[in-house]
């Protein structure tokens, strides 16, 4: 029977360059699909690593060799359970599964600001945001929090992402619900001249302090979870903005604080 490794901060997701989690035919001990990680550098083996949660990590010999830790990763990968290296012994005695890795994609990384600025204003180049969290979903690995975005835009155009939240006023209480508010928007950063079209872009921001502090707000309340809510800029006509939001999925608290 075919085992399956518990990737719980992967994001699944249906655009061109990003693929869904998979098994390979009947009968095989293998697992495909796709993750987001941090490069680490092991001690233990004087080599790069990618953190995929919490307690996961994959090696993949000489993979990550010229990659600074830290860096931030989309990868799709096989994981062959029949490897004596994917034992439970040598993964206890390790510390990592062994993968081989189909295809890669280094992210942007970002860091996360504590003021939100005005939000009345337009940013130079800014362009508007379809949705600022596909599908709701939201991935944390190591203080990086992933999403993918979505916008129209000509395809090769890159973008710099700004994330925020304000430092005074992050919490809101609606409707017996509470939403921690962060502000997403993106302005361009490359311009093309291609096709335009609908396009996901997924990012890695650094969250840890910010994710902590309500984690721990949160545990202290006796809550096992939370939200975020998303707050981006829907359209700009004529120099005016259109602010709407979304929310996440709840967070668990678990995911963001290691357990004791």
């Amino acid at each position: 029977m075919m085992k399956k490794l518990n990737l719980q901060y992967a994001i699944v997701f249906m655009i061109s360059l990003l693929l869904f989690v998979s098994c390979m035919g009947e009968g095989t001990n293998k697992q495909t699909g796709p993750a987001v990680g941090v490069v680490r550098f092991d001690n233990k083996i004087n080599e790069n690593v990618l953190d995929v949660g919490e307690n996961e990590t994959f090696y993949a010999y000489k993979m990550f060799a010229n990659t600074i830790p830290g860096a931030c990763f989309h990868i799709y990968y096989e994981i062959d359970f029949d490897l004596p290296e994917n034992s439970f012994e040598s993964v206890e005695a390790n510390g990592y599964w062994t993968v081989t890795i189909i295809d890669l994609l280094e992210l942007d990384r970002w860091e996360m600001a504590n003021s939100i600025g005005d939000t009345s204003k337009i940013l130079t180049d800014e362009m508007a945001i379809i949705e600022p969290l596909m599908g709701k979903e939201f991935a944390y690995v190591k203080g990086m929090g992933f999403l993918i975005s979505t916008l129209e835009i000509p395809t090769e155009q890159k973008m710099y992402w700004q994330l925020s939240y304000d430092l005074q006023n992050y919490l809101k209480e609606e409707g017996g619900q509470r939403y921690y508010d962060v502000f997403l928007r993106s302005t361009v950063r490359i311009q093309s001249t291609k096709t335009i079209m609908n396009q996901g872009v997924i990012n890695a921001y650094y969250m840890k302090d910010f994710l902590e502090r309500i984690a721990m707000e949160e545990k202290n309340l006796g809550h096992a979870s939370f939200k975020l809510r998303f707050n981006y800029v829907s359209a700009i006509n004529d120099e005016e903005l259109t602010w709407d939001h979304q929310e996440s999925a709840d967070i668990l608290i678990n995911d963001i604080l290691p357990v004791d």
